[in-house]
């Protein structure tokens, strides 16, 4: 298995290179927004996936390549902090190589001593929040049978006491389920006593697990943001310049990263670097060979692997 990706454009981390450690769809969680399915293992039990060695082989080969590379990032398939290999694999890498590592994590597990151990290895951690009211949280997140929205955030703070290192909280907010501005003011005052470094509000931009999670204007979620403080911001498009791969390089490029999420045709561009001509008439070859297919959401034309 390819477990490293990209490098992408990350509206919030530059050019990231992912790090896939997880089975599709191995997860605590099974939140109506994903954007890679439903969760077909819903687990809370860690264990080790792959072999450690391999994993981090292949990012300092993709590293090595001399790519323009921000930032190494822990994501992909399923809950990063459910292989319990990931310590020992960031440990391993900051050994060889300089860029910084992160962590994007549905923050779950954080309540588990081992887990925290694990992240406390990377220099970025993002975890996740959306929800503060034990309904909503079950709404949106359909969680583990064992998880409450206590649990999680008691490991919230507990984390943010130990880690000394940047905390990026992201935010999803989903139209008529944990946009209510009861809920909202209460996660807000919950938020700042986490003392995290950024707060990241996000929405529905990719195709979803449930097509009944409804996406909020970037004005709406700016006016949210005041609720948040300073630390508070609306995760914008990418707009940094891309570096152009090698043709025979395309393809690969593209499917490896769509079957980690749907990419719309401006994000074809970013990721490649070809030109929209160039991106045009490649993804027509692959919908005529029925590699990917394509499909429309909301007013954005969306590809996945067929």
């Amino acid at each position: 298995m390819q477990h490293v990706f990209g490098p992408v454009p990350s509206r919030r981390l530059g050019f990231s290179l992912g790090v896939d450690i997880i089975p599709p769809k191995y997860c605590s969680y099974d939140c109506i927004y994903c954007q890679i399915g439903k969760t077909t293992d819903k687990e809370i039990r860690r264990r080790s996936f792959y072999d450690p060695r391999i994993v981090t082989g292949q990012v300092i080969d993709a590293v090595s390549t001399g790519k323009t590379i921000d930032i190494v990032t822990f994501s992909g398939s399923g809950e990063p902090t459910l292989n319990s290999d990931l310590g020992v694999m960031i440990r391993e890498l900051k050994k060889s190589i300089s860029i910084p590592v992160a962590v994007i994590t549905n923050g779950s597990l954080l309540w588990d001593e081992d887990v925290r151990r694990d992240l406390a290895e990377a220099d970025i951690v993002l975890p996740s929040l959306d929800a503060v009211s034990e309904d909503v949280f079950k709404r949106i997140n359909r969680p583990h049978p064992s998880l409450d929205v206590e649990k999680i955030l008691e490991g919230l703070t507990i984390f943010r006491k130990e880690y000394s290192k940047k905390i990026w909280l992201e935010i999803m907010l989903i139209r008529k389920v944990n946009d209510d501005p009861d809920e909202l003011k209460k996660m807000a005052q919950i938020v700042a006593a986490l003392n995290v470094d950024r707060i990241q509000l996000n929405t529905v931009t990719r195709p979803p697990s449930e097509e009944t999670a409804g996406r909020l204007e970037e004005s709406e979620l700016t006016a949210i943001c005041g609720l948040f403080g300073p630390a508070c911001e609306v995760i914008c498009s990418f707009d940094k310049a891309t570096e152009m791969p090698a043709q025979a390089e395309w393809t690969n490029i593209i499917l490896e990263t769509l079957r980690r999420r749907p990419l719309t045709f401006d994000d074809m561009v970013k990721v490649t670097g070809l030109s929209h001509f160039q991106a045009k008439t490649r993804l027509k070859v692959l919908e005529k060979e029925g590699v990917i297919r394509s499909y429309v959401l909301g007013d954005a034309l969306f590809y996945v692997i067929a």
